[in-house]
Formats: C-alpha cells, sequence, structure tokens
C-alpha cells in the first residue's frame, strides 16, 4: 500500500496494465489525505496495518489481564522449549498430593514411557487454544457421542445417495444369495434377511458395513468395486449361481458409472461405531485433566522466563473483548465505537481462533448502520495447516457469514500474472488435481477457473522434463545393481537438468527473473552443493534454504565451544585440530592421540614424546593452537561465554579462514545465538547444537536476487518470470502423532461461537494394545486429517504453479512397477499430475531414455573426478594469514595449501582410471561366482559395455576414456571366464563366497576385511585374491611369481583370519588380465 501510494506520488511510469487501477485509487487516496492532512507518506503508521497476531498483542496489552508478570511480557516465537519444561514439571506432580494420581493413570496408558508423554504433551500445549475450552467445560460422553454420530451421519447419507432405495431393492435378493453361501462368522452374512431399506442413520453401520464388503474388494477403505466375483464373497462357480452373479455383475457395471459411488461406498469403511466405550471416555477425562495441569504449569513457566507465546496472546486477546458471562467488556465497546471499517487479508489462512477474534469484533453490527466488513482470500491458496489455518472455516463464513453478519460474495476471476498457455495448461490440469466439490469437513476445494488478461509472449509454455528410473527388461538383480542409481545419484542428474534450464533461460532472457520452487529445504541441497562446486559463478540467494548447522565455519565453531567447555571430548576436540587454523594432517593427528583411549587430547598436547613423533610443520601448528587453548582455558568464567569463545577464535586465526560468501554473517548469527542463550540462563552446549539446528544462513545480499532457491510456502504472494519444480516425485513428512485427536463438530449454522460446537475426541492408542477388527474413532480422526493434508498439497502445487509468468518447467521422476509399467510414486505432486504429464513420460520411456541416459553431465570437460584429490584446507602458517592472490581476492576464497593430504586416494588421474576399471571387474566377477558361470558366457560379457559405460562415468571417468576402460574390463573378463584357471576357481562350490567381508579387533582397532573369492576344496580352506595388473599375454611365470610376492603379508593376513577353523588354508593370486593363477601358500 505504501508502496503505491510512494510511487503515485513519484509518478512512477507504470509497466503493467491491471495497475491502473491500483494507480487511480493511490491518487485519489492521496487527495483525500491532503484534503485532510493525513500525510500518510510522513506518517505510515496512521494506517492502522497489522498482522492478526499483532493486533491481538494490541488488544491484550490493553487490559490488565496480564499484571501476574510485574511488567509487560515479551512474545517467545518458538516456545517448544516451554512447552517441554511446562510438560516436565507436570510429570514431576507424580508424588503430588491430590493431582498425583492423573499423572499416575497416564503414565500406566502409556507403558511408563515418561519420554514419550513428555512430547506429546508438549505438542499439546502448543495447540491449546484449539482444545482448551472443551476441557474445561467438562463435556459429557452423551454430549460427544451425539457429535459423532452428526459427523459420520454425512458420509452414511453420501453412501445412501448413491445407493437409494431402488438400488437397495434391486440389491437385496442377491445379497441375501450370497450371505447363504457363507459361514454365519462372514460380514456378509448379516444380509442373509435384508429385506427393507438400510436407514441412513448411524444405528444402521453395520448394515451398511455389510453392503460394503459385498460391493467392495479388500478389507479397508481402499478397496474398490468388485471386478471378479466368487466364492469367497458369496459367488460360487455353479449352475445355481450364475444368474445372481450375472445380475451383480450387471449392477457393479451399473454403480461404476456413477463417479462419486465408489469414494463413497469406501469411507463408509472408516466409520467407527458412534459411541463412546466405558474404558476410552475415562481416559480421555484423565487426559483432559492432566492437559489442565500442564496448562497451569505452562503459565507458571512464562512467569518465570517473562515470556508468552502467541497462543496466550491470542487468547488474553479473546478475553480482553468478551468477559466470563459472555458479555462485551469496555474495551469492546471501545472498539465497536471506534472501528468502522475492518478489511482481512488473506482470510483463506485464518485459523479458528483468529476468526473468533473477528466473531467478537463484529458483534452487534447490523446491516445499514455504516461500518463494513471485507474478508479478501483464495481458497485454493490456502496452505498453511502447520499454523493451524483451516480453509473449512473460510467455506463456512462465505455461506454463513460471521456471528450476526451474513457477507456478500465476490468471486474474482481475472489473472494479471501469468499468460495464456501457462493459465490454460493449469486450467486443464488442476481441475482434476482438486477435488470435484467443497467440503468443510475434508477441508476440500473445487477448482475455480481463471481467465488470463495478459497477452501470449514468445517461448511461454509449460515444460515437462521426465526421468525415468527402473528397467523393465534387467536380466538379473545384480544387473539392475550395476545398472541403476542410488537417490544421491538421481538428485545429482535432477540438479544438472536444473542449472541446464538456468542457463538457457538465462541466455535466452538475461533479465528475466527465475525460482527454483521445492516443497522442503533438503530438496534443494543437492542442486546448491552442485553449483558450489562446478558452477561458483552462477550466482542465487536462497531464502532460509541453508541450514546453518551444515556450513563448515559453524560446524568448527560449535566443536570450538564444546572443545573449550569439555576437556575429555575427543571428537570436538580432534575437529578443532583438525579446522583450518590449525590443519593437522592424519598422520600427524595420529602421531599424537592414536593408540592411547584413556587420555585427553589437552592432555596429549603436553607430551613431548608424541609432540616429537610428528611432522615439523604439524608440531609448530600444534603449539601455536596449544599456547592459543590453554591461556583461554586458564581465562574460563571471567568473561561471558559469547565474549569467550569469540576470543579464542580471534587469537586461532578464525577471521582469516572465511572464504565463503556469507561466512562473516553466519559466524554473527552463531555468537549471536551464544549470547542469547546465556542472557535467558538456558546456556548448555547440548542446546547451542539444537538452537543452531534452527538456524539458516542469510542469503546473499549481493549475489544476483534474478536466481532464487526456496520454498513453495516462501514463494507465496511473489512472481517469476520462469519458474521450475523439481522433486515431483518427492514425498511429504509423514504425519505425527498425538496424544488426542479431536474434531469440532457444530450444531448449527452459526459462526464461530465456541458454544455452538462439540468436541469429539480419542486418545493415542497404546503401544501393543490389540487392535480391533473395525475402525477406532482415532483411526478415523487421524484418516480425517490425512485427507485434509492430500487436499492441501494439491493446493501447495497450485501455488508453486503459478507462480509462473512465461514459463513453468516440471521436473519429475517415475518408476517402473514389477509388470513394467510406468507409475508415479503415490502421494507425491507427481502422482496428482500424472493424468496430464503421462504421455511425456512415455514418450521418454518409448525412445529408451533411462535417467542415466536423459542427463548430459553438465559438467566442464576439463574436469574429471578421478582428478578430485582432497585437500586439505587450512591457513599457510599457523595463526598467519594465507595470502591472497589477486584471482581469489575477488572472489573472496582463501588460497588452500598446495600440500596434498595423506588420504588422497590415488598418486595420479591414471592410478585411479587403473582402480576403477579393477572394482568394477572385481563386481562382475562376483556375479559369476554367485550364479554360475553357465549364466555368464563370454558374449554376455561383450554386451554389459552399455552398463559399464554408465558406471564408469557416474564415476567421473572422462568422456575421452571410458571406451577404453570399458574394453579393459570386458578382455580382463572374458580372458579370466575362458582361461583354465578361471574356470576352475569360478566353478559352483556350496562352500563358496565371494567379495566376503570379515571384521576383526586388533589392538582395540576395528578392521573391515573384505575376502575377493573364498572356498573349500577336497578339506582345504581356499583365499583367492584378484589383482587387475596389466601383463603382455606372453607374461613369464617368474614375473608374475614376482609381482605375487609384492602381496604374500596381505594374504598371509587373510589366512590368520580362519586360523581357527582347523582347516589347512592354501593363499593364490589370479591375475585377470592373463587369466592365470599363482598360488602362494
Amino acid at each position: 500500500i505504501l508502496d503505491s501510494l510512494q510511487d503515485a506520488a513519484d509518478e512512477v511510469p507504470i509497466d503493467k496494465e491491471h495497475k491502473q487501477q491500483t494507480r487511480a485509487l493511490a491518487l485519489s487516496a492521496l487527495l483525500r489525505g491532503s484534503e485532510r492532512s493525513w500525510r500518510l507518506l510522513e506518517n505510515p503508521s496512521r494506517l492502522r496495518i497489522y498482522t492478526i497476531d499483532s493486533f491481538s498483542s494490541h488488544l491484550a496489552r490493553q487490559m490488565p489481564l496480564m499484571s501476574r508478570f510485574g511488567a509487560q511480557p515479551g512474545v517467545r516465537e518458538d516456545a517448544m522449549p516451554y512447552y517441554e519444561e511446562a510438560a516436565t514439571r507436570t510429570l514431576e506432580l507424580l508424588e503430588a498430593e491430590g493431582v498425583g494420581e492423573i499423572v499416575q493413570q497416564a503414565l500406566h496408558y502409556f507403558d511408563n514411557d515418561a519420554y514419550r508423554l513428555n512430547q506429546l504433551l508438549a505438542e499439546m500445549l502448543a495447540r491449546r487454544d484449539q482444545w482448551l475450552d472443551y476441557t474445561q467445560n467438562n463435556a459429557s460422553p452423551e454430549i460427544a457421542e451425539q457429535a459423532l454420530g452428526r459427523m459420520i451421519l454425512q458420509d452414511i447419507e453420501a453412501a445412501a445417495a448413491c445407493l437409494g432405495p431402488a438400488r437397495q431393492q434391486a440389491l437385496m435378493p442377491l445379497a441375501r444369495f450370497a450371505a447363504s453361501n457363507l459361514p454365519c462368522e462372514h460380514p456378509i452374512a448379516l444380509l442373509r434377511d435384508w429385506e427393507t431399506v438400510i436407514p441412513a442413520r448411524p444405528e444402521a453401520l453395520s448394515m451398511w458395513r455389510a453392503v460394503c464388503d459385498l460391493l467392495l474388494t479388500g478389507k479397508d477403505h481402499k478397496g474398490g468395486l468388485r471386478k471378479r466375483l466368487d466364492k469367497n464373497m458369496g459367488m460360487p462357480a455353479t449352475p445355481e449361481a450364475k444368474p445372481f452373479k450375472d445380475q451383480l455383475t450387471a449392477f457393479l457395471d451399473d454403480l461404476r458409472m456413477q463417479p462419486a459411488a465408489e469414494a463413497a461406498l469406501a469411507n463408509i469403511r472408516l466409520l467407527p461405531d458412534a459411541r463412546h466405550e466405558d474404558e476410552a471416555w475415562q481416559l480421555i477425562a484423565t487426559l483432559g485433566r492432566l492437559l489442565k495441569l500442564a496448562v497451569a504449569q505452562l503459565w507458571l513457566v512464562f512467569q518465570s522466563h517473562g515470556d508468552v507465546d502467541f497462543v496466550e496472546v491470542s487468547q488474553r486477546a479473546l478475553k480482553a473483548l468478551e468477559d466470563e458471562a459472555g458479555n462485551p467488556t469496555d474495551l469492546a465497546l471501545k472498539l465497536d465505537y471506534r472501528i468502522q471499517h475492518l478489511l482481512v487479508d488473506e482470510f483463506q489462512d485464518t485459523s479458528p481462533t483468529q476468526v473468533k477474534l473477528l466473531q467478537r469484533l463484529t458483534r452487534g453490527w447490523e446491516p445499514g448502520d455504516g461500518r463494513t466488513l471485507f474478508a479478501v482470500g483464495d481458497p485454493m491458496q490456502s496452505i498453511y495447516r502447520f499454523r493451524k489455518a483451516n480453509v473449512g472455516l473460510f467455506l463456512r463464513v462465505a455461506e454463513e457469514g460471521i456471528g450476526d453478519l451474513s457477507l456478500v460474495k465476490l468471486r474474482l476471476w481475472r489473472n494479471n500474472r501469468s499468460c495464456v498457455p501457462v493459465i490454460e495448461w493449469i486450467n486443464k490440469a488442476f481441475a482434476g488435481v482438486f477435488p470435484q466439490q467443497d467440503s468443510v469437513l475434508q477441508g476440500a476445494i473445487s477448482y475455480r477457473p481463471f481467465a488470463a488478461t495478459k497477452p501470449p509472449e514468445v517461448g511461454s509454455a509449460v515444460y515437462v522434463h521426465p526421468f525415468i528410473s527402473g528397467s523393465a527388461d534387467a536380466e538379473t538383480d545384480e544387473d539392475e545393481e550395476v545398472q541403476s542409481e542410488t537417490a544421491d545419484e538421481l538428485r545429482l542428474r535432477e540438479a544438472n537438468k536444473i542449472i541446464e534450464i538456468i542457463h538457457h533461460t538465462k541466455v535466452e532472457e538475461p533479465d528475466s527473473k527465475i525460482a527454483v520452487l521445492v516443497r522442503a529445504r533438503s530438496h534443494l541441497h543437492a542442486l546448491v552443493s552442485q553449483i558450489r562446486r562446478h558452477h561458483p559463478s552462477l550466482s542465487f540467494q536462497a531464502v532460509e534454504i541453508e541450514e546453518l548447522a551444515n556450513r563448515q565455519i559453524v560446524q568448527d565453531l560449535l566443536s570450538l565451544t564444546n572443545a573449550l567447555h569439555h576437556r575429555a571430548d575427543h571428537v570436538h576436540w580432534l575437529a578443532i585440530l583438525r579446522a583450518p587454523w590449525c590443519g593437522l594432517t592424519l598422520a600427524d593427528l595420529h602421531a599424537l592421540a592414536g593408540g592411547d583411549r584413556y587420555r585427553t587430547i589437552p592432555s596429549l598436547m603436553h607430551d613431548e614424546a608424541r609432540l616429537n613423533a610428528m611432522s615439523a610443520d604439524g608440531r609448530a601448528r600444534l603449539l601455536h593452537v596449544r599456547n592459543v587453548l590453554d591461556e583461554a582455558l586458564a581465562q574460563r568464567g571471567r568473561q561471558s561465554i559469547a565474549r569467550w569463545v569469540h576470543g579464542v577464535w580471534l587469537m586461532l586465526g578464525g577471521p582469516d579462514c572465511l572464504w565463503e560468501p556469507g561466512d562473516v554473517r553466519d559466524v554473527q548469527a552463531f555468537f549471536e545465538r551464544i549470547a542469547r542463550l546465556e542472557a535467558s540462563g538456558q546456556f548448555s552446549t547440548e542446546q547451542l547444537a539444537v538452537e543452531v539446528q534452527k538456524l539458516y544462513a542469510a542469503p546473499d545480499a549481493e549475489a544476483d536476487d534474478k536466481l532464487q532457491f526456496m520454498t513453495i510456502h516462501k514463494s507465496k504472494g511473489l512472481e517469476f518470470d520462469t519458474v521450475i519444480l523439481p522433486g515431483l516425485d518427492r514425498k511429504p513428512g509423514g504425519n505425527d502423532q498425538p496424544l488426542l485427536m479431536w474434531e469440532e463438530v457444530p450444531r448449527d449454522n452459526v459462526m464461530h461461537d465456541a458454544a455452538q460446537f462439540d468436541l469429539i475426541a480419542a486418545p493415542l492408542p497404546a503401544k501393543g494394545k490389540h487392535k480391533s477388527t473395525a475402525p477406532t474413532l482415532y483411526d478415523y480422526l487421524k484418516h480425517l486429517e490425512r485427507t485434509r493434508a492430500g487436499n492441501e498439497d494439491a493446493r501447495v502445487l497450485y501455488v508453486a504453479a503459478t507462480r509462473a509468468e512465461r514459463c513453468l518447467h516440471l521436473i519429475g521422476v517415475a518408476r517402473r512397477n514389477d509388470k513394467g509399467e510406468l507409475k508415479a510414486p503415490k502421494n507425491t505432486f507427481l502422482e496428482l499430475l500424472w493424468p496430464h504429464v503421462y504421455a511425456d513420460f512415455a514418450v521418454a520411456s518409448e525412445e529408451g531414455q533411462r535417467i542415466q541416459q536423459m542427463e548430459e553431465q553438465d559438467v566442464d570437460e576439463g574436469i574429471s573426478l578421478t582428478e578430485f584429490v582432497p585437500k586439505l584446507v587450512r591457513l599457510a602458517a599457523p595463526g598467519i594469514p594465507a595470502i591472497f592472490s589477486q584471482r581469489e581476492q575477488k572472489a573472496g576464497v582463501l588460497r588452500r595449501s598446495a600440500e596434498q593430504s595423506v588420504e588422497s586416494l590415488a598418486a595420479t588421474p591414471e592410478d585411479s582410471l587403473d582402480a576403477l576399471v579393477g572394482v568394477l571387474a572385481h563386481r562382475y566377477l562376483e556375479f559369476v561366482a554367485r550364479h554360475g558361470l553357465e549364466l555368464w558366457p563370454t558374449t554376455r560379457i561383450a554386451s554389459l559395455k552399455p552398463a559399464m559405460l554408465k558406471w564408469l562415468q557416474r564415476q567421473g571417468v572422462k568422456p575421452e576414456a571410458l571406451d577404453s576402460a570399458a574394453e579393459r574390463t570386458i578382455a580382463m573378463l572374458q580372458t579370466t571366464l575362458q582361461s583354465e584357471d578361471g574356470r576352475w576357481l569360478l566353478r559352483p562350490r556350496e562352500s563358496a563366497s565371494a567379495e566376503l567381508p570379515i571384521a576383526t579387533l586388533d589392538e582395540e582397532t576395528a578392521r573391515l576385511q573384505r575376502l575377493d573369492l573364498t572356498f573349500v576344496e577336497d578339506g582345504m580352506r581356499w583365499i583367492i585374491d584378484y589383482k587387475s595388473t596389466a601383463f603382455a599375454p606372453d607374461v613369464s611365470e617368474q614375473a608374475l611369481r614376482q609381482q605375487a610376492e609384492m602381496h604374500r603379508e596381505q594374504l598371509e593376513s587373510y589366512a590368520r583370519l580362519f586360523e581357527g577353523e582347523g582347516l589347512p588354508v592354501k593363499t593364490a593370486i589370479c591375475f585377470l588380465s592373463v587369466g592365470r593363477l599363482i598360488r602362494m601358500c
């Protein structure tokens, strides 16, 4: 609003047609403001624009409701530590007089699992605004049963509408025949005497269940209308049964013509009995009393900390407007006089408490009195259930109004953001993605199509990028194992596709704004990692994506903090000696700490014998760090923790180790979090680790804002020229298991007074408790929540798609089932869109574009992963900053030490390639040993070249080296399998084991050794080691034996593994390149 007023005052040119009306309104507002001397631009506070939470705080501050604090409390945004503390205090009342029995009963139900009950209580306290009123009203089981009856009646009536009296009359004789052929205990047997229409009442639920068992497959709500009739459901294959079977088949075919019938009947199977068991109700009453105890303890926690949460503020705001007798307070009367116009934006995301606040603010308003309530919202964009938003409230208010106010509905249908091709695709696709009709109970919104106002633009479209994973024609499981990709590799391919789209878009439209939107932050990890590693010039802004705890500089600071507080913490002390400010090699770390598990690292740092065993460079680095840490430990307790740790970090040279953009902000955030914990008296290294997990790296302010990565929820309200939606095949996180499931059931159509609602509740089933065959109320309410979550998933996908102005890119992975059919993963965005994108995936499948083939590595061909040798990142000298080169200064990156670390995988790229060829040959020989020579003719080996090429490519082998590496592997395998020695080794033996892992404990050090091949023959244990060293075909026996002697010690260590077996041991080496066996002993 302020931006529009400022633009109008500054006469900023309008770039979009739909903003003309906004400009006209802004000019009118400025003119009116000038007449009334409002001076809105100079005094923007005159515009009372609040979030509902801030407005609630404003109300609460005007009433003496929090006087028990002694001062106005603060508002804690993340109050989970308070909830956990209150839950702990509640359980500590176990021995308290008068209330201890309540805690005892609850603990008994949860099998004395205090930790689990503590966590459940804490989660319930976070949502206490939804149940507190009902626990205080002490509702009776009779009222709860009536509410449950009203609730399940909706599903029974839906089924009765599909199976009306005429259909039931036609089904009766068929049902009676089927029931007569089944034993009495069978569910369908209840229909033996069915002669009257089943009433649409909860009392007839058992009959409705029997009808569903007759018509549907399976036992639960996932069953569909039967396609096959057999003796198991009362239709045997006899001449007598044939007419009944034919009639029932025709009945089912007719029922399929009614789209809602199958779902309506399936829902019957979810319905619980409309009565509360006495035991269950007693437990609910106990848990209700326990929750009230927890709320009382939470208030004490709030008092002790001087803070409250937003829920408390909202509750106090409601009480500020209405006294205990239900009458308006003086503040409510004052506001009633002052508030003339109330506009609520994003109304689709309001919670029950917020709607109740609006109801109390508008109490007494009458039509024609000049006061207006304007609620604006798009129910198709309601995506904040995790913040207690309930889209059903939007539907109910739209139809029934708020309190005594009736509202007029105005539907907006124009879209001023997206181009015609994008709008047309969204309208077509989402008409099937959204539910077919609205439902307040299920939080379901049917699709409302809209029209584009922007003209078409060149290149505007929706693009589908299909990946296919799995193979329908893999010869064996092992072949599939060789050819298939791991989840990490899959995400790497997806990341490369995103980068390719970004580069292409930037070339075509340099000024366009691009967004990559994901469901969860973790879905961007592979992309961010790939960009930082291979495309550092690709600048982007990530909004709350990169977790601070995953940043190396923060991990080093956490280690430093832990080490300073715990001298015996081996892991963190070793970590700070490995960090860039010290940078000891693994050899020096081993010289310092190897072989001694009982002395602390600080004491070992003063052991001169161990220091003398280190390299000169390592000793110099360690002495510098030792001096700093000795002085720091001597100063412990003399200053604040934040200042103490920060000072140590400075002395170690920490600032010189900041080379990534944003590192400075990350370090500041870390020390600010320590200071905050210390100020609240909550500091501990454990709590610090928890708090850091909640922090995210700040976006790079200097990065290109034309490329942004964010979650879909963060993108709401924004727009971008191009939107990329990866990970459509990814599933959302699992649902929690609350202590209680509850549901508000309205008595009538008045909105929204708690007195007009009843509550039904069900406790979390105890672990190990026998589960009855009938659905439980908890299961029913849980399924209702899952249904609401599924409906919201459709809306989340819609929000993501509608952020695109010109181009929308969809990326997902479909998989093949056992029959080779393409399927979208269940409960994913891809499943929602499957009818509209299946054709794209089918084409990709027909073209043989498996995911390994579809993606071209978007990596500089001059870079090979085999050439990547991990380097120890450290300062050039202890305590001395590394020297910056001009190029590195621009990049903000410290020069790394040129010294390669001892953990290098190979000395040269050639050695690394040889090692990869050997690994691949070993892998196939394992398959041969397991399945037998007869399944592995030499022709099959040659046919595996494509699979080998893919595997080698995924390991990072250069394109020009791929073919020769695969050919070498094939040649070794064929030579070995054709040789006399090779065929003797690999012939079937019951005692044979290939790639056998054996773990040993040597001087308290665990070691894992893997034997290429071992077997027993003629009472002799054989141990075979494969070597892929290249030799000429005519190599002499002497040359092979000389090479073998180099590995004698290794084979002797293998032989010692079988000393306790009691069999003589023989060892040998098989040189694969010539297929010859050299016996060692």
